[in-house]
């Protein structure tokens, strides 16, 4: 496997967690009818899974800086699909949540140690570069994801099958797995040993570029669980829009990620990683104001709102990815550590906050709107301030 075509692979391991949320949406009310199962308990199964995954991400970085790269994705790999033939076996929605626990927890070693691979292989600039491509690929997960769902769904098949779906792309990522190199060149025996994993916790805390390029990720993934949480509900409350054509709605976000990548790829080479994320956190402020400005003169249609959002996708992962390049790249001797500390920090505080916004929104497009503008606007500032440093 040639190098550029590891990055792509590890693209495709980042998409994982996104690509096993977004896949269910569309079935959530079949599910609900079929295990006999209240609402909450069946959206319960994305909070579950994105609880697990944060939880595996800080086991899965370190054992990746002990064992080597391959051996841990494989390892995820393997915990993901026997979660997924648990879900696709489920007669009970306590089954299913325990076969989503060990998905998430699983799918963790994706991100994490995709993420490590991309800073064994470089630093500084290519760091930001090759992760901005990666981040990119990411996109597949909600371009494709609800529209695979929205496609079993109207062929009638039942929402066993997009667990069917997940069990193959792990398959296929388990296969590609073989032609991957080791990118580890040292192993950590200690890796980890809680006082080492404590001892690398507040080496990462204080270095002052990865402390501040940690809290930004956090609040970007905000605004991300926001959209991820939010949007269905806004559109079912605001334009009753839901199934096939929110699916295609909901994945021109997905397009929207590629293109803000591709855009942060040249920006790095000309403007720097900082000032790059910086225009992506001015990008989103713009848009989310607009969704408020146009959302309380009530001349805001879905197709408006979904363009909007589009806008917005371009930014908020230019402003993840970048900062995560920004957060490892000091760090290479742990870089697996890093990543998962970033990861679940990022991961545990997106989840709940942006959890959160959605929630006190209830569907209401202009109180979500501006919550979206909140996150914005902190993340633009929170950049704004770090360049101040840097004069």
């Amino acid at each position: 496997m040639s190098p550029r075509a590891l990055i792509v692979y590890c693209g495709f391991l980042l998409s994982v967690s996104a690509f096993s949320v977004d896949i269910t949406l569309p079935f959530f009310e079949v599910m609900s009818r079929s295990l006999g199962a209240p609402m909450p308990s069946i959206q319960a199964t994305v909070t579950v899974y994105l609880a697990s995954m944060a939880a595996g991400q800080l086991f899965f970085g370190p054992l990746s800086d002990r064992i080597g790269r391959r051996p841990a994705i494989a390892a995820g790999l393997a915990c993901y699909l026997a979660g997924t033939m648990l879900g696709l076996a489920s007669s009970s929605i306590g089954v299913l949540l325990a076969g989503r626990m060990l998905q998430g927890f699983g799918a963790a070693a994706g991100p994490v140690v995709g993420r490590a691979i991309i800073r064994d292989l470089h630093s500084g600039q290519a760091l930001a570069q090759n992760m901005a491509i990666a981040t990119g690929i990411f996109s597949v997960g909600p371009i494709f994801a609800p529209l695979i769902g929205v496609a079993v769904a109207g062929i009638g098949g039942t929402w066993r099958a997009v667990f069917v779906a997940m069990a193959l792309m792990a398959a296929a990522l388990m296969l590609l797995l073989v032609h991957a190199p080791e990118t580890l060149a040292v192993r950590r025996a200690d890796a980890t040993e809680p006082r080492r994993l404590l001892g690398h916790a507040r080496a990462v805390l204080a270095h002052r570029q990865s402390r501040h390029f940690v809290l930004l990720g956090a609040l970007a993934a905000t605004g991300m669980i926001s959209i991820i949480a939010g949007l269905p509900v806004v559109f079912e409350r605001e334009f009753g829009i839901g199934g096939t054509t929110f699916a295609i709605l909901f994945a021109l976000h997905g397009l929207g990620i590629v293109i803000g990548q591709f855009a942060n790829h040249r920006m790095i080479a000309w403007i720097g990683t900082v000032r790059s994320a910086a225009v992506a956190a001015g990008v989103m402020t713009s848009a989310s104001a607009l969704i408020v400005g146009f959302a309380w003169a009530q001349r805001l249609d879905a197709y408006g709102c979904a363009f909007l959002v589009f806008v917005f996708a371009t930014g908020y992962l230019i402003v993840v990815a970048n900062a995560t390049s920004l957060t490892l790249d000091p760090h290479p001797s742990i870089a697996g550590f890093t990543s998962s500390f970033f990861g679940f920090f990022m991961m545990a505080v997106g989840s709940l906050a942006g959890s959160l916004l959605a929630m006190f929104a209830a569907g209401r497009l202009p109180v979500w709107g501006l919550g979206l503008l909140a996150v914005s606007a902190g993340c633009l500032g929170w950049l704004i301030r770090w360049l101040r440093t840097l004069k």
